[in-house]
């Protein structure tokens, strides 16, 4: 399947994730202050006919300043047409590629337990307890990239 990239189209991420997170998943609080973070790296995604298909974003840990490399990957959403060609795989590399290129050399996400399988064939390994992000259940990975 061929397909491009883009960063930094944060209006274009916001229908994604508006579509997956909040209307098919029932999400209430999709976005945040790191949405409009100057170091935050929005990456999405469109098919061959540039169609929107896909996002995810990227952020130096906020909680861990003394730590430069240690880097938060989230917000990876397919749109439920685009679904089942691999898009997922390679929304992460491309946004594993671009933080390693700004400097990362550890990505952490918060999965949703149901993912886990998806991101441990990628390298992730699970760390800590299982916790309710609104009604999901989710657990902390974590990849040295």
């Amino acid at each position: 399947m061929e397909y491009r990239f883009e960063q930094g189209n944060f209006a274009d991420a916001r229908i994604v994730r508006t579509r997956v997170f909040m209307e098919e998943q029932g999400f209430a609080n999709e976005f945040d202050s790191l949405d409009e973070h100057p170091a935050t790296l929005h990456v999405t995604l469109y098919d061959a006919e540039g169609a929107l298909a896909g996002c995810a974003r990227t952020f130096p840990d906020p909680e861990h300043p003394d730590e430069p490399g240690r880097w938060v990957f989230g917000r990876l959403a397919v749109l439920p047409e685009a679904r089942g060609g691999g898009l997922g795989a390679a929304l992460l590399a491309e946004t594993e590629r671009l933080a390693r290129e700004a400097g990362a050399t550890e990505m952490h996400l918060h999965a949703q337990c149901r993912a886990t399988p998806f991101y441990e064939r990628r390298g992730y390994e699970q760390y800590g307890p299982v916790e309710l992000d609104e009604h999901v259940e989710h657990i902390w990975m974590r990849k040295a990239l």
